[in-house]
């Protein structure tokens, strides 16, 4: 389980093939190293990862479209994650 080491989550979920959980919250534009990329880039979620960083996200209700990497060009590479929210704030 990834959570953030300050408040600020607003939901949770899981991904239902793995059993792993994160916890994800509103981008305020100061994450670590990447500032507002995510925002910049149409990615309003922080997911909180294990190793204390972040990935920039959109969460819906049963999909999380999650920025894993940056091509080339700084654009986003992105993967689509199934989940299943756990709590919603």
């Amino acid at each position: 389980m990834a959570y953030f080491q300050t408040d600020g989550a607003i939901g949770q979920f899981i991904i239902p093939e793995f059993g792993t959980q994160f916890e994800y919250r509103n981008s305020n534009g100061t994450a670590p190293g990447q500032g507002d990329w995510g925002i910049k880039n149409g990615y309003p979620h922080e997911i909180a990862i294990c190793d204390g960083s972040v990935r920039f996200a959109i969460v819906k209700k049963t999909v999380a479209y999650v920025v894993i990497d940056q091509d080339e060009n700084g654009l986003p590479v992105v993967e689509k994650w199934t989940i299943r929210h756990i709590w919603k704030k």
